[in-house]
């Protein structure tokens, strides 16, 4: 009888096991990244040969459409507030608490990193003397997706088509490098800004998905009783039930 309760208090994972590994290396790829980038740019105020290049191709194709830097605006803090906060309802309605959870703890992280440590830290500047390493609206806008991303395709999924679930996830990653290309054009960032601000976002919201699944495995190991398997409550994570929704992708 313990056994059939349990899965209802550990709740579902945020991604299956066969997703962990790759989750961890993603998120140290995006750590490495930031960091790598943040050494050689500290302290500089101008774009460096990789900006220049890559900022005068973006700027030359598309700085007649100044209308497409409008999606930058996702990344405000207004913006992130009303967006976290509904997203952190939707999930508590749906009892997806540890999706709520991700959203609540990862994009305040995400943004406090980047603003009050990594910004000062690293100290690259506009002309003007604002920082701007990493991009605080990439990093909130790629903090936002990839949860979001998290919540449709793991093993929490809403009950909604596959196709649907996974149009859904590819149009909200492609946000990311719109948001990218967006503050180019806005003249708000150079290019190493928003890399390094995807990185900081990749990484915060998959070391808080592994952080919170290998913490509710634990408090599941401490309550489970004999013989079951804490790690995999109610039998919907494993490698087979990873096998199983890939087929319809």
């Amino acid at each position: 009888m313990l056994g059939t309760q349990r899965p209802r208090t550990a709740g579902r994972p945020l991604l299956y096991p066969a997703a962990r590994r790759p989750a961890a290396a993603l998120a140290i790829a995006g750590v490495v990244v930031t960091a790598a980038l943040g050494l050689l740019l500290a302290g500089h105020s101008h774009p460096g040969r990789v900006d220049g290049w890559v900022d005068g191709q973006i700027l030359a194709r598309l700085g007649s459409h100044p209308q497409l830097a409008d999606v930058i605006y996702l990344g405000d803090p207004s913006w992130v507030v009303v967006i976290c906060t509904a997203a952190v309802v939707a999930c508590l309605l749906a009892r997806r608490f540890r999706g709520a959870l991700l959203v609540a703890i990862a994009v305040p992280a995400a943004g406090g990193l980047t603003d009050h440590i990594l910004k000062p830290l690293v100290d690259r500047t506009t002309s003007s003397g604002i920082p701007n390493f990493p991009s605080g609206h990439t990093a909130a806008v790629t903090t936002m997706a990839v949860a979001a991303v998290l919540v449709l395709t793991g093993p929490g999924r809403p009950p909604l088509p596959a196709a649907l679930r996974w149009l859904l996830s590819a149009g909200l990653l492609a946000l990311i490098p719109w948001v990218a290309i967006g503050l180019v054009l806005a003249h708000f960032h150079y290019f190493t800004d928003t890399v390094g601000g995807a990185g900081t976002g990749i990484a915060v919201v998959l070391g808080t998905a592994l952080g919170l699944d290998a913490a509710a495995a634990r408090l599941g190991a401490r309550a489970a009783p004999a013989g079951s398997d804490p790690a995999d409550p109610g039998g919907r994570g494993g490698i087979s039930a990873a096998a199983r929704e890939l087929p319809r992708a």
